[in-house]
């Protein structure tokens, strides 16, 4: 599923066991792409964000474990904090990303039921959203 707001693209894959993206990580990725977009002005570009959560608004209430930055913010649900990001990134690249490379995902040690992905809209973007709505 992929999806937009005023600041973020996003892209979510379907939860394995839900069959459908994971309303709470999907609220979840939002905050942080709330977070990311206020903490800019203040931050450095290099500013990164990491850890874990409870998605205690799945069904499941399955760990999470994220990373977020200005270029992008990952979200990788039942996922601990002891799963290396390495894999989970290229894991995540394979999917979501135009320029991935194949990755096998008999490679992880956990592998997530579910990804989401938001990337920051230029300005050029933003611009050209305004010009369409009038």
């Amino acid at each position: 599923m992929m999806w937009t707001d005023k600041t973020h693209f996003y892209a979510a894959t379907d939860c394995k066991y839900l069959g459908r993206p994971c309303p709470a990580a999907e609220r979840m990725i939002a905050k942080l792409a709330e977070a990311m977009t206020k903490a800019k002005p203040l931050t450095q570009e290099d500013f990164e964000i990491t850890g874990t959560t409870a998605l205690d608004g799945c069904p499941r209430n399955c760990p999470a474990q994220f990373a977020a930055s200005h270029d992008r913010i990952r979200l990788y649900c039942d996922v601990g904090e002891e799963a290396p990001r390495e894999g989970l990134d290229r894991f995540a690249d394979a999917i979501l990303s135009r320029d991935g490379i194949g990755f096998a995902a008999s490679k992880l040690d956990t592998r997530p039921c579910a990804l989401m992905e938001a990337l920051p809209k230029t300005a050029e973007a933003r611009q050209a959203e305004q010009m369409l709505a009038l």
